[in-house]
């Protein structure tokens, strides 16, 4: 139950520093993946906030999800005149 409650607490943390990192970008210009980068690499095995890393499949898993969400909202906000244009060349390819 101890390492649940920490887990939570711990992705809490990220996931509100996630959503300052964004107004923060918002506010300077900066692209937002720079800051996420920099937070994840502060919050790593070599960081300040020492998560670690013990379990490859786990990451891999991890990974996979967030490569669909990531997937998932580039082909939400993708518009429709956008894709009327390069249709013909990328089905070349």
């Amino acid at each position: 139950m101890f390492l649940i409650d920490h887990l939570i607490l711990l992705s809490a943390v990220l996931i509100l520093i996630g959503v300052f990192a964004s107004k923060l970008s918002a506010r300077f210009g900066l692209p937002l993946l720079v800051l996420f980068l920099g937070i994840g690499m502060l919050a790593g095995e070599d960081g300040i906030g020492g998560i670690a890393f013990d379990n490859a499949s786990a990451a891999h898993a991890l990974g996979t999800i967030a490569l669909i969400f990531i997937l998932f909202d580039g082909g939400l906000q993708t518009q429709i005149s956008s894709i009327k244009q390069v249709w013909k060349p990328a089905s070349v390819l």
